[in-house]
């Protein structure tokens, strides 16, 4: 299985509740794979506005790179880039705050190499942290996850904010038979 096989694999596990976009361009980078997931829910909701008891919007935003090696200036050039362009595009639309009713967004990159990054990327990954909060978190709040897996190691290295998705790739990974590079 090649690291194309191993993106097929994912997609199609979340194919159901994310628009999927290939060679996805923006601001002069490319992305092998933007996946976009939107819920909105509501409760009590009927033909007016002024009848609802509450009412969010929540949005994830997965961002995949195949990289043959990561590096601490690939991820930090990448961690600059979800803070000072997808944030304020993707989650404010260039704007001050999020669309009303925000709940919550969740931007994340996940990195597909073919090399095992080094200890110390492993742990600048780990100790990524970064978490946005509007307006005292009455607008919702935005977060960043970074996962590094490495399919061949059968390895996923991930922030404490990506540990739902380092448990989906782990178990992905745990189910193939045999990974080729």
């Amino acid at each position: 299985m090649r690291r194309k096989e191993f993106i097929d694999i994912i997609l199609n596990s979340i194919s159901d509740k994310f628009d999927i976009y290939h060679n996805y361009y923006f601001n002069g980078r490319k992305f092998v794979i933007y996946a976009y997931c939107y819920n909105h829910n509501n409760r009590f909701e009927t033909s007016g506005d002024e009848s609802k008891l509450w009412d969010t919007r929540c949005f994830e935003h997965l961002f995949f790179i195949n990289s043959d090696n990561l590096d601490m200036h690939t991820l930090n050039n990448l961690k600059d880039f979800a803070i000072n362009s997808i944030e304020p595009h993707f989650v404010r639309g260039d704007g001050k705050y999020p669309v009303k009713h925000h709940l919550y967004s969740h931007i994340s990159f996940i990195i597909i190499t073919r090399n095992k990054p080094s200890y110390e990327v492993e742990e600048a990954i780990k100790n990524i942290t970064w978490n946005k909060s509007y307006m005292f978190s009455a607008k919702g709040y935005c977060n960043l996850k970074m996962v590094c897996v490495t399919p061949r190691e059968y390895s996923v290295i991930a922030n404490e904010n990506a540990k739902d998705i380092k448990d989906f790739l782990m178990d992905i990974l745990l189910h193939i038979d045999h990974y080729e590079d």
